[in-house]
């Protein structure tokens, strides 16, 4: 989830929109409008320090009535500062539906993420930043248009155990599509023996098509394993929590640090 026209053109941006809405988000890219720690949908406070590189290798599928959209959305984090970060976040898309199969080069997220208040247990930040437009439109897999978007972001750490509440906008440039999307998500993070953290989340979401539900609501389940110091692998799981969400959504990837 070759070209189409009408309404399927534009099948792959909305299908990973929800994604990562309902998550991302585009993603895919859905998802909300920024990945956070893959595999989860909300994001964390945490920068990774001045000076400092990570790179998030992650990959998901997506199934929605009979149609699949498959997204992998590498995602590179600066340290400009020890409390911000600079990401660029490309995508490609590979969708398969019945009007229509398409794959390419997505669009292309630069963002910032800053932590600007730690106090004790609690932080707060914000991840703010657009979709620059370089996927191709005539095959649908991009907007054609320059889209912002904004993270709000809370946490309550209190080892082994993290909280992270998300309230998030973006702004979608499709025609047809309702144009301001807002969501919001809360994840619970449990740190095991041997590198494991377990994660369990619910996000709700502005549906982009006017003609469907208003909300899209889903449930993610993740692990990840801390293999070293620099590296972790991860897998993922969402599940719809309505009708209007995607009907699963399974997810791999791999963080590399330095």
């Amino acid at each position: 989830m070759g070209p189409a026209s009408g309404r399927n053109a534009n099948a792959a941006p909305v299908m990973r929109r929800r994604l990562a809405a309902g998550a991302l988000i585009a993603l895919a890219g859905l998802a909300p409008p920024a990945e956070a720690a893959h595999p989860l949908l909300t994001e964390d406070p945490g920068t990774q320090g001045q000076g400092r590189f990570e790179l998030e290798l992650g990959a998901q599928r997506d199934r929605e009535n009979g149609a699949t959209a498959t997204e992998f959305g590498p995602q590179l984090s600066f340290g400009v500062l020890d409390d911000v970060d600079l990401i660029v976040r490309p995508t490609w898309l590979d969708v398969r539906a019945s009007a229509a199969d398409v794959r390419g080069m997505g669009d292309t997220a630069l963002d910032f993420k800053w932590r600007f208040l730690e106090e004790g247990p609690f932080a707060f930040g914000l991840r703010a930043g657009v979709d620059v437009p370089t996927g191709s439109t005539d095959k649908g897999l991009g907007t054609g248009k320059v889209s912002p978007h904004a993270v709000l972001i809370a946490a309550w750490n209190a080892e082994p155990c993290s909280v992270y509440a998300n309230v998030d906008y973006v702004h979608d440039p499709l025609i047809g599509d309702r144009s301001n999307l807002w969501g919001g998500s809360v994840a619970v993070l449990l740190a095991v023996a041997d590198g494991w953290r377990f994660s369990a989340e619910a996000r709700v979401a502005s549906n982009p098509v006017p003609s469907g539900a208003p909300t899209l609501a889903v449930a993610r389940f993740g692990a990840i394993l801390s293999v070293t110091p620099w590296l972790d692998v991860d897998a993922g799981y969402q599940a719809p929590l309505n009708r209007a969400a995607p009907d699963q959504v399974v997810l791999v990837g791999a963080t590399l640090r330095w």
